[in-house]
């Protein structure tokens, strides 16, 4: 596909499914080494798509009563500047103003030089106790990983337990999402069978020129609840209907879910965990050697799953492949999107 060879992924696989139509083809390789076929079944990293787990999880407790979306920041983790009026809803929404620990030059690039880079979860929460706000809470839309961080860890201040153990028992079991996970914070690898990731030379941008390194182990903790998870093109597809179509939410919180909001500068829209293209709701996610975009439309029936093993920590080139299905198959949409 010309899309991918474009994007300088060395390889990715693609699903797309229409009413009772199901369509799934790959390219490329998934060993730069050894040239072996990229393999649509093996196991990649999702990035910020691991977003849309916890924020369910988040909104499950909501369900059940545990939270609020009215709850507030200084109510769980005390010292976050603004934490007094920044609530559960503006973490999900992307409205809070918190610092964006990934903004940090020195920290991503530590990341960077140092995959395993020794960093924990509440190294990154006392960062963000210890700096400015972006924003007053409510004033802007704009994407933040910090977010996520937070809401992880109130997560297990609410549940008493991990958010791996969280996010399995509510979200991965009922689902059957049996090649879907979040490592905890020792599990550095990629369960097996697995995809190798490629990264440009000094993590620049992909491209059909970049030379491209491979990695394989990270430190979870880094992206914790922001972008940590792993999945499938199969289990991505089947977690694509149930975010969107809200399966696993009261009829209410879902609305709520799905009422978005355009991030600042964008046409991407954001609601509470989730993003929204036009009338395509879902998510995209980059880290390391790993690129996904997973998008459906409701009231289509349709559903479209990118996943690619050459990324950056933000490059984003399964969106440029879903962009060009995105115009041969709903072309109304993707006009709507470019216009």
């Amino acid at each position: 596909m010309a899309a991918v060879d474009a994007s300088g992924m060395p390889g990715a696989a693609i699903l797309v499914r229409i009413g009772d139509e199901m369509w799934e083809s790959s390219t490329g390789v998934g060993d730069v080494r050894t040239q072996e076929p990229f393999d649509p079944g093996a196991v990649v990293r999702i990035g910020s798509v691991t977003k849309t787990f916890v924020g369910t999880v988040v909104l499950e407790l909501i369900d059940d009563g545990a939270l609020s979306l009215d709850d507030t920041l200084e109510e769980f983790i005390p010292g976050v500047t603004n934490g007094a009026t920044i609530t559960v809803r503006n973490l999900l929404n992307m409205t809070s103003g918190v610092w964006e620990f990934t903004g940090d030059a020195d920290l991503m690039g530590r990341w960077s030089a140092d995959p395993l880079l020794s960093w924990t979860v509440d190294d990154t929460i006392q960062l963000l106790k210890d700096k400015p706000a972006q924003f007053e809470p409510g004033a802007k839309v704009i994407y933040t990983d910090s977010n996520y961080i937070l809401l992880g860890r109130i997560v297990e201040l609410v549940t008493g337990s991990t958010l791996p153990e969280q996010v399995a028992e509510r979200v991965l079991e009922p689902l059957g999402l049996m090649s879907t996970a979040m490592p905890s914070n020792a599990e550095t690898g990629l369960p097996d069978p697995h995809q190798q990731g490629y990264r440009p030379a000094g993590d620049g941008p992909t491209g059909p020129d970049i030379d491209l390194s491979p990695i394989s182990d990270i430190n979870p903790q880094v992206a914790g609840a922001a972008g940590s998870m792993t999945s499938t093109l199969g289990d991505l597809a089947t977690w694509s209907v149930a975010l969107a179509d809200g399966d696993l939410l009261s009829p209410e919180l879902q609305s709520a879910r799905v009422d978005t909001e355009f991030l600042d500068g964008s046409n991407l829209e954001y609601g509470l965990a989730l993003q929204r293209f036009g009338d395509f709701i879902g998510h995209g996610g980059a880290i390391f050697g790993y690129n996904t975009t997973m998008m459906r439309f409701p009231e289509a029936d349709a559903t479209i799953v990118v996943v690619g093993n050459g990324s950056s920590n933000g490059s984003s080139g399964t969106l440029d492949v879903f962009a060009v299905v995105l115009q041969d198959l709903f072309p109304e949409q993707f006009e709507g999107l470019t216009s």
